[in-house]
C-alpha cells in the first residue's frame, strides 16, 4: 500500500490547478530558441541557467559568458535561490536537454515569486537547430 502525504498533495494540487489548458496554450513560462538568440544578439541582460546533470554538461554545456550550471536537484537550495534572486539580470532562462525539466523548474520558481524566469522551449536540442553561424 502506498503511503500518500496528503498535505503535500494539497500543496501540489493548489499549484498545478493554475495550469489549465488555456494557461498552457499561452506558454507563459517559455521562450523559443530564436527569441533567446535574439535577446543575446541584442545584448539583453540574460542569465542562462543550465540545470542538466553534471554528466550531461560534460557532453554538452554552455560557454556563453552569462551562463551558470546549477543541476536541477540543487536548484532549490537556499544559496542557489539567493544567487538567482539577487542577480541583476533582466531575464533568467533555464535550460535542460529537451525543455521538460526546465519547464517544471520554471513553474516552481514562478510559484515562489520569480517573475523574470523562463524555460527554453525544446531545450538544448531545439536551440542547436537554431544556432546561426
Amino acid at each position: 500500500m502506498t503511503n500518500i502525504d496528503w498535505k503535500e498533495v494539497e500543496t501540489l494540487n493548489k499549484m498545478f490547478s493554475n495550469f489549465t489548458e488555456e494557461f498552457l496554450a499561452k506558454k507563459p513560462c517559455q521562450v523559443k530558441p530564436d527569441e533567446l538568440i535574439n535577446w543575446i544578439e541584442d545584448n539583453k541582460k540574460i542569465l542562462i541557467v543550465d540545470i542538466k546533470t553534471p554528466k550531461e554538461v560534460m557532453l554538452v554545456g554552455f560557454t556563453h559568458t552569462d551562463s551558470i550550471h546549477i543541476p536541477m536537484h540543487t536548484l532549490f537550495e537556499k544559496d542557489n535561490l539567493e544567487k538567482l534572486a539577487n542577480s541583476d539580470y533582466e531575464k533568467i532562462v533555464l535550460v535542460c536537454r529537451s525543455g521538460h525539466r526546465s519547464l517544471i523548474a520554471t513553474a516552481f520558481l514562478k510559484r515562489i515569486g520569480f517573475e523574470n524566469v523562463f524555460s527554453l522551449e525544446g531545450g538544448i536540442i531545439e536551440l542547436v537547430q537554431h544556432i546561426r553561424p
